[in-house]
């Protein structure tokens, strides 16, 4: 037998639950909590722009990268196994960052911490979906595993601004250590140890060209987004990224014993959900993008009050989880997601309207509305895409439902992104004379335009600032406005194109 009896009683079922869960906790706070200690790091290391950006994405990439690799060797080698090296690749990075002294020893920290990650995401899934046989609870199950995911987002900010408050920026990497080891210490006692019964054969072609492919077109995403979409460097990694993609597809409906079974894709659930995941989180982080700019540059708040600025998050999407089982039940998936992209949608056109006097309001509703309906999308699409797999291939499932959420979150980022660009850039507008030198670079972006406001002499700086940030709030209005839009033209499809519920009844249940 290559599967341990899953344990029988409740408890250690609740137990296995949150070992899994402060995992999953660890890798996305990772996703938040560096742009939060990014200042406090360049002060001391003296990076470049260049590097501070790789500083950021390292991390990111070699988690896209690895994804698909780590999911399918869990299922061939223990996925408990790979959850414990991948907890263990956490906290030796945790320990080296918070200590490094130079940027070449913190960005290897950062490619550590990614292979930890790629092995700990799929794992958390498919270990999920082979203790918890029986469907409604492990749709209970998922939904506090969504939650998690959201909550991490959230709180990230919060606790690195706690840290920042009271000591140096390495503390940031030390918040993780003692979940690392309380968690490898349980997960010996209560997670089952499970993999394929039959394991296929690995491919390392295939594995190869996953890792360059995913990591190429992530990469490409983000530079687009950072630099724009007449960047050529950045379209050519982008384009040679998709051609790699291609080629590994080709060669996966080729192949006998696959490295990843793209069958599974033939379930019309199974692609709607991951469809669905990867348009949930791209309305999310494409929002995030702007959410936080305007904290910090145009609020001035800490990285703590941002923190806590984006608490009602967090809730939102604790509270919208758990019920997800039920909404799923009454309505069916199909009105499940119609509702929850209408709901994000609602959310996107709240922040449109931010720059007038009612920014709490509009802050405070719109966090709710985005996490409820966020988590719900992410808890619907990760039920369906772990109940359409069977569960000797769950790792794979799980790596493909992961692949999903970064590829969303940096679409999100970079089309969202480029649109507020061309939007500020053209809206930028000033009445006083300003040197061309300061008007070229306050169009960049507008950290650049507080930079060549503060070199200014007033009226001049400050009627540049006032400018910036007119622009920032245009730019803002039309991006979530675009993304709202997506979200309905979603919502119509996803309302026109799911089963109805007695056909879905038919299938293998959602939960």
């Amino acid at each position: 037998m290559h599967n341990e009896e899953p344990p029988a009683d409740t408890g250690r079922h609740k137990a296995v639950l949150a070992v899994l869960c402060s995992g999953l906790l660890l890798v996305t706070m990772d996703n938040t909590t560096l742009n939060v200690a990014l200042p406090e790091i360049a002060e001391e290391l003296k990076p470049s722009s260049t590097e501070m950006l790789w500083i950021v994405d390292l991390y990111s990439l070699t988690v896209a990268g690895l994804l698909v690799t780590g999911g399918t060797l869990g299922d061939r080698f223990g996925r408990r196994r790979f959850f414990l090296i991948g907890m263990a690749l956490f906290g030796v990075a945790s320990i080296t960052a918070a200590f490094a002294g130079t940027l070449p020893v913190l960005l290897a920290t950062r490619i550590l911490r990614g292979i930890g990650g790629a092995m700990i995401m799929p794992a958390t899934l498919s270990i999920i979906r082979n203790v918890f046989t029986d469907a409604r609870e492990r749709g209970v199950a998922i939904g506090i595993w969504a939650a998690t995911a959201a909550a991490g987002t959230a709180l990230g900010p919060v606790l690195t601004g706690l840290a920042l408050k009271w000591f140096p920026w390495g503390s940031v990497f030390l918040l993780s250590l003692p979940i690392v080891l309380a968690a490898m210490a349980l997960t010996i006692i209560v997670v089952p140890e499970s993999r394929a019964p039959s394991p296929r054969s690995f491919d390392v072609t295939s594995a190869a060209l996953s890792m360059a492919g995913l990591g190429s077109v992530v990469y490409g995403i983000k530079q687009v987004a950072n630099h724009g979409a007449d960047d050529l460097l950045s379209l050519a990694v982008l384009t040679v990224g998709l051609l790699l993609i291609w080629i590994f597809v080709r060669r996966q409906t080729r192949m006998p014993e696959p490295l990843l079974d793209l069958s599974l894709f033939t379930s019309r659930r199974f692609t709607a959900a991951t469809l669905s995941v990867l348009l949930s989180f791209f309305g999310f982080f494409g929002l995030m993008f702007f959410i936080t700019q305007y904290f910090q540059i145009v609020r001035h708040l800490s990285p703590l009050e941002t923190g806590l600025w984006m608490l009602p998050l967090a809730v939102a999407s604790f509270v919208a989880s758990p019920m997800t089982g039920t909404i799923i039940r009454t309505l069916g998936t199909r009105w499940t997601l119609t509702g929850a992209f209408i709901l994000i949608a609602l959310s996107l056109g709240l922040f449109a309207m931010l720059g007038g006097g009612a920014d709490l309001v509009i802050i405070t509703l719109g966090f709710l509305a985005l996490g409820f309906g966020s988590s719900v999308v992410a808890t619907t699409g990760s039920q369906a895409i772990m109940s359409s797999a069977p569960p000797e291939r769950s790792g794979g499932a799980a790596a493909i439902q992961e692949t999903a959420f970064e590829t969303g979150g940096g679409l999100g980022v970079a089309v969202l992104g480029s649109v507020m660009t061309a939007v500020y850039r053209a809206t930028l507008s000033v009445s006083h004379d300003i040197p061309s030198t300061a008007l070229d670079s306050a169009a960049q972006s507008l950290p650049a335009a507080v930079t060549a406001a503060a070199d200014l002499p007033d009226p001049a700086g400050a009627d540049l600032l006032t400018a910036a940030h007119t622009a920032f709030f245009h730019g803002l209005s039309i991006a979530c406005i675009t993304g709202a839009a997506l979200m309905l033209i979603v919502a119509a499809i996803a309302a026109a194109w799911l089963p109805h519920r007695r056909a879905e009844q038919a299938e293998e249940p959602v939960v």
